[in-house]
Protein backbone atom coordinates (compact mmCIF):
# COMPACT_ATOMS: atom_id res chain seq x y z
CA UNK A 1 0.00 0.00 0.00
CA UNK A 2 1.06 3.45 -0.90
CA UNK A 3 2.00 5.62 1.88
CA UNK A 4 0.66 9.63 0.95
CA UNK A 5 3.06 11.97 0.68
CA UNK A 6 1.13 14.52 3.09
CA UNK A 7 2.60 13.56 6.14
CA UNK A 8 6.18 13.78 4.71
CA UNK A 9 6.00 17.24 3.29
CA UNK A 10 3.38 18.23 6.07
CA UNK A 11 4.87 21.43 8.62
CA UNK A 12 3.28 19.25 11.71
CA UNK A 13 1.47 21.38 14.62
CA UNK A 14 1.28 18.54 16.97
CA UNK A 15 -1.80 18.77 20.11
CA UNK A 16 -2.64 16.07 22.51
CA UNK A 17 -5.42 13.85 21.48
CA UNK A 18 -7.41 12.03 24.50
CA UNK A 19 -8.88 9.43 21.66
CA UNK A 20 -5.27 8.56 20.77
CA UNK A 21 -3.18 9.10 23.90
CA UNK A 22 -0.03 10.68 21.84
CA UNK A 23 0.25 13.78 20.43
CA UNK A 24 -1.23 14.36 16.75
CA UNK A 25 -0.28 16.61 13.93
CA UNK A 26 -3.19 18.59 13.11
CA UNK A 27 -2.60 18.94 9.40
CA UNK A 28 -1.74 15.07 8.75
CA UNK A 29 -3.20 13.10 11.75
CA UNK A 30 0.94 11.97 12.07
CA UNK A 31 1.72 10.72 15.71
CA UNK A 32 4.80 12.91 17.26
CA UNK A 33 7.43 9.99 17.15
CA UNK A 34 9.84 11.67 19.91
CA UNK A 35 6.64 11.10 23.21
CA UNK A 36 5.53 7.56 21.36
CA UNK A 37 8.58 6.32 21.31
CA UNK A 38 9.20 7.10 25.16
CA UNK A 39 5.83 5.46 26.22
CA UNK A 40 5.29 2.03 26.30
CA UNK A 41 1.90 0.83 24.42
CA UNK A 42 -0.87 0.42 25.72
CA UNK A 43 -2.82 -2.43 24.25
CA UNK A 44 -6.66 -2.51 25.37
CA UNK A 45 -7.17 -5.90 26.71
CA UNK A 46 -9.97 -7.92 25.05
CA UNK A 47 -11.01 -10.62 28.01
CA UNK A 48 -9.54 -8.12 31.09
CA UNK A 49 -10.38 -4.94 32.44
CA UNK A 50 -6.56 -4.72 32.80
CA UNK A 51 -5.07 -3.16 29.54
CA UNK A 52 -1.45 -5.12 28.47
CA UNK A 53 1.84 -3.09 28.21
CA UNK A 54 3.97 -4.22 25.60
CA UNK A 55 7.61 -3.26 25.92
CA UNK A 56 9.11 -1.19 23.60
CA UNK A 57 12.34 -2.10 22.10
CA UNK A 58 15.49 -0.29 23.77
CA UNK A 59 16.21 3.33 21.83
CA UNK A 60 19.56 3.04 19.91
CA UNK A 61 22.49 4.47 21.41
CA UNK A 62 25.75 6.47 19.90
CA UNK A 63 28.17 4.72 20.10
CA UNK A 64 32.14 5.80 20.11
CA UNK A 65 33.10 7.52 16.91
CA UNK A 66 34.24 5.53 14.17
CA UNK A 67 38.24 5.96 13.11
CA UNK A 68 37.46 6.19 9.21
CA UNK A 69 39.63 7.80 7.24
CA UNK A 70 36.52 9.50 5.65
CA UNK A 71 36.22 11.67 9.03
CA UNK A 72 40.23 12.56 8.96
CA UNK A 73 40.50 16.36 8.00
CA UNK A 74 43.89 16.66 5.84
CA UNK A 75 46.17 19.54 7.18
CA UNK A 76 47.87 21.57 4.64
CA UNK A 77 50.99 22.90 5.38
CA UNK A 78 51.48 24.58 2.45
CA UNK A 79 49.26 27.53 1.36
CA UNK A 80 47.29 27.15 -1.42
CA UNK A 81 48.10 29.11 -4.64
CA UNK A 82 46.29 31.88 -5.00
CA UNK A 83 43.56 31.92 -7.58
CA UNK A 84 42.81 34.16 -10.67
CA UNK A 85 40.48 36.80 -10.69
CA UNK A 86 38.05 36.31 -13.13
CA UNK A 87 38.28 38.48 -16.25
CA UNK A 88 35.95 41.04 -16.63
CA UNK A 89 33.17 42.08 -19.02
CA UNK A 90 34.69 44.31 -21.00
CA UNK A 91 37.91 42.02 -20.90
CA UNK A 92 36.00 39.07 -22.19
CA UNK A 93 33.94 41.33 -25.15
CA UNK A 94 37.32 42.57 -26.56
CA UNK A 95 38.23 38.68 -26.64
CA UNK A 96 35.59 37.72 -28.38
CA UNK A 97 36.00 40.43 -30.78
CA UNK A 98 39.47 40.01 -31.45
CA UNK A 99 38.50 35.72 -31.89
CA UNK A 100 36.19 36.71 -34.36
CA UNK A 101 37.96 39.35 -36.73
CA UNK A 102 41.01 36.57 -36.96
CA UNK A 103 38.60 33.98 -37.63
CA UNK A 104 38.88 34.26 -41.32
CA UNK A 105 42.68 34.11 -41.51
CA UNK A 106 42.41 31.01 -39.11
CA UNK A 107 40.24 29.45 -41.26
CA UNK A 108 41.99 29.99 -44.26
CA UNK A 109 45.20 28.42 -42.59
CA UNK A 110 43.18 25.57 -41.98
CA UNK A 111 42.29 25.06 -45.36
CA UNK A 112 45.71 25.69 -46.27
CA UNK A 113 47.13 22.43 -44.37
CA UNK A 114 48.84 24.21 -41.83
CA UNK A 115 48.59 22.57 -38.92
CA UNK A 116 47.13 25.07 -36.18
CA UNK A 117 48.26 24.74 -32.31
CA UNK A 118 45.61 23.83 -29.44
CA UNK A 119 44.91 27.62 -29.08
CA UNK A 120 44.54 28.66 -32.54
CA UNK A 121 42.20 25.17 -33.19
CA UNK A 122 40.01 26.49 -29.46
CA UNK A 123 39.96 30.34 -31.04
CA UNK A 124 38.64 29.09 -34.39
CA UNK A 125 35.80 27.12 -32.36
CA UNK A 126 35.30 29.54 -30.14
CA UNK A 127 35.30 32.37 -32.91
CA UNK A 128 32.39 30.47 -35.20
CA UNK A 129 30.41 30.15 -32.10
CA UNK A 130 30.51 33.20 -31.14
CA UNK A 131 30.50 34.65 -34.51
CA UNK A 132 27.06 32.47 -35.11
CA UNK A 133 25.52 34.44 -32.18
CA UNK A 134 26.78 37.74 -32.71
CA UNK A 135 24.63 40.67 -34.16
CA UNK A 136 26.51 40.86 -37.20
CA UNK A 137 28.32 37.79 -38.33
CA UNK A 138 31.38 37.98 -40.15
CA UNK A 139 31.25 34.87 -41.43
CA UNK A 140 27.95 34.76 -43.80
CA UNK A 141 26.75 34.54 -46.94
CA UNK A 142 28.81 34.01 -49.94
CA UNK A 143 31.78 34.14 -47.90
CA UNK A 144 30.78 31.13 -45.98
CA UNK A 145 29.70 28.49 -48.73
CA UNK A 146 34.00 29.95 -49.75
CA UNK A 147 34.85 28.73 -46.91
CA UNK A 148 33.30 25.39 -46.37
CA UNK A 149 34.17 24.33 -49.47
CA UNK A 150 37.56 25.12 -49.10
CA UNK A 151 37.64 23.04 -45.91
CA UNK A 152 35.37 20.47 -47.13
CA UNK A 153 37.80 19.95 -49.83
CA UNK A 154 40.71 19.72 -47.12
CA UNK A 155 38.99 17.43 -45.29
CA UNK A 156 38.62 15.34 -48.26
CA UNK A 157 42.55 14.73 -49.14
CA UNK A 158 43.16 13.61 -45.38
CA UNK A 159 44.04 10.15 -45.04
CA UNK A 160 42.52 8.26 -42.28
Amino acid sequence: MRTPLKPLLCRHDYFWSERHQADRCRRCGKLNADVVAADPVVIPAMVSAEPILAPRPPAPEMGPPAEDSFLDIPVFHDPLPPKRAAASDKVLKAQARLRRDALLGLLDRLAEGRQPSREEAIDAVLGVIEDAHSADPVLFGDAAANHFARLHEARAGLIF
